[in-house]
């Protein structure tokens, strides 16, 4: 085997493969002995059909095109392993050409997964804070805005969640999607706190105590609590104020990994194919669908309420996308230079909590495979946090 490859801008790389005769006469011969050991032609035993008998029976393009599947799948491993290529999708192919007893050419375009010139990222240090204190008022504030949005939805007659953290679970809120689309928006700009469910409230303007009216925190109690899942206020209260320490905590690390990848961004030097990019952007408009539809709203709804179309919040999402890929790939790389590995143990304890019954082998072989890649970017990242934070 000969062949040429040339590597284009963004990670395009065309290789030109050129497969001698004698070489390709051999495959021939070998797919056509294949074929004759699982053939049921009448007088002949299986495996012991003579090879022209076969290739009558299957027709000769049948067994050149096997052949060359077998040739450019083989040829093209033996070259990306030798050429460290980690093809991104299949590769096209085009035949040059293809007969019998004549030398075998073919060239494979492709898109390879981009190499990447990673500095010395131990080198860094991040200082890592600590959460703020959830004080009394976070608590308060938040149940006050829990209340406010529960009674808005009562008087509009909206469906009310309850009863479902009265076994200890979190409590479920009144709070219409909807509603909060409208106070979010209303109020840019405007402090908020979290309630139970991590969801931003945003606090009222200051009024004077005078102009609230009368006996409304008096009707924030045990009675309350209740009909929005909880036991009663003071389990509510702990409920809160639970939430309340997870958010200022994940908030705490999601700042800490925000300035880790900034920092690695500027070591690294990579060229992102648009193959990637756009797969990302896809994902990433899968995700507002999901979340759109948690609403009871469509896409096409959401695109005409901000008066834009799907092309331009493709466009808008590419910068923040393409940040997405490089960080992957940089972690995914760290994580190889440090030989982080992931056990069958790991895999099988993620999947306990997965109904595989109803999954076919592929769809229980991709799951796993999803949760390989989880588990080894987790622990890459875990890796990498430890490494360069700073007390």
């Amino acid at each position: 085997m000969q062949y040429v490859l040339n590597r284009g801008e963004k990670g395009k790389v065309e290789v030109k493969v050129d497969i001698p005769k004698a070489t390709f006469v051999v495959a021939y011969g070998d797919v056509i002995g294949s074929f004759g050991k699982e053939a049921k032609i009448s007088g002949f035993r299986p495996g012991k059909i003579p090879e022209d008998v076969v290739e009558n029976h299957f027709g000769t393009n049948k067994v050149l095109n096997e052949t060359a599947s077998f040739l450019i799948s083989k040829n093209l491993s033996e070259i990306f392993k030798k050429e460290n290529i980690v093809p991104l999708g299949n590769p096209n192919i085009a035949v040059h050409s293809l007969s019998k007893d004549s030398p075998f050419s073919f060239t494979a375009t492709l898109t390879s997964k981009p190499q990447i010139k990673l500095g010395d990222w131990k080198k860094i240090k991040i200082k890592k804070v600590k959460p703020r204190e959830v004080t009394e008022k976070d608590v308060n504030d938040s149940i006050k805005n829990i209340y406010d949005a529960w009674k808005k939805s009562q008087e509009s007659k909206s469906e009310v969640e309850s009863e479902e953290g009265a076994s200890g679970g979190q409590p479920s809120f009144a709070t219409s999607d909807a509603k909060a689309l409208e106070v979010k928006k209303a109020s840019e700009g405007k402090k908020f706190i979290y309630d139970a469910r991590g969801n931003k409230i945003f606090l009222k303007e200051e009024t004077k105590v005078a102009e609230e009216p009368k006996g409304s925190k008096d009707e924030i109690d045990d009675n309350f609590a209740k009909k929005i899942g909880a036991r009663d206020l003071k389990h509510l209260q702990e409920l809160v104020k639970s939430d309340l320490e997870k958010i200022t905590a994940d908030q705490v690390e999601a700042k800490l990994e925000q300035e880790l990848f900034d920092e690695i961004l500027k070591l690294a030097e990579v060229e992102i194919p648009d193959i990637l990019i756009d797969d990302e952007i896809n994902r990433i408009i899968v995700r507002i669908t999901q979340n759109l539809e948690q609403q009871n709203k469509k896409l096409d709804d959401y695109l005409k309420e901000e008066n834009t179309t799907l092309d331009a919040l493709k466009a808008k999402l590419r910068p923040q996308a393409e940040k997405n890929v490089k960080i992957t790939l940089i972690m995914d790389e760290i994580g190889r230079s440090e030989k982080v590995q992931v056990s069958r143990e790991e895999i099988d304890n993620a999947a306990k909590g997965v109904d595989e019954s109803k999954l076919d082998e592929k769809q229980k072989s991709d799951l796993r495979n999803y949760m390989a890649v989880s588990i080894f970017q987790a622990k890459t990242l875990e890796l990498v946090k430890k490494a360069v934070t700073a007390s």
